[in-house]
């Protein structure tokens, strides 16, 4: 009877434990809510009803203001509904979470900024993203082409030289230069 006991309560036992690991496997695989905002988001943004698309991801944001990637997408996306303010402070957000190293960030910021004007704003996002990366093509090619436009030539002959000799098969790089 002593055996049968044990038995019948290690068989218990380890039945509860498949069901548990079982419900536990079921329950991971549902989305999150913040997965299905990002999901949400996409579609909208790509039906271009940014305001809807801001909308999904806001509903998640408060819950996860510390997440790199929601705040980089929420700069994105403001930048395209001309909420320019707004998209410079998610993309400096997005650059702090990144303990100052995300380049992408640096140059998503010059997107509000090009649109606002700040042609010094945006000058500083390149030199800052060429502290971290002195060879990045898009700040070297773009901030050549700044100079390019206020008649500094030998200076931006410096950053299209840099952009080209790492890309020259760059239509862009080649015509600056030219």
């Amino acid at each position: 009877k002593s055996n049968m006991k044990k038995y019948v309560v290690m068989s218990s036992v380890l039945i509860l434990v498949v069901i548990l690991l079982m419900n536990r496997n079921l329950l991971s695989q549902r989305k999150s809510s913040k997965a299905d905002a990002f999901h949400e988001s996409l579609k909208q943004e790509t039906a271009q009803d940014y305001k809807k698309s801001l909308q999904a991801l806001e509903g998640v944001y408060k819950e996860n203001k510390d997440d790199y990637l929601l705040n980089l997408r929420l700069g994105w996306l403001n930048y395209l509904a001309k909420n320019y303010d707004e998209s410079k402070n998610y993309y400096n957000q997005a650059f702090a979470l990144s303990k100052n190293n995300s380049i992408e960030a640096l140059l998503g910021r010059t997107y509000p900024l090009s649109a606002l004007n700040d042609w010094d704003g945006v000058s500083a996002m390149y030199n800052a993203v060429l502290k971290i990366d002195p060879r990045n093509y898009t700040a070297n090619l773009r901030f050549g082409q700044i100079l390019l436009s206020k008649a500094a030539y030998a200076e931006a002959k410096n950053y299209l030289e840099k952009a080209y000799t790492h890309y020259p098969g760059s239509y862009e790089s080649n015509l600056s230069l030219g």
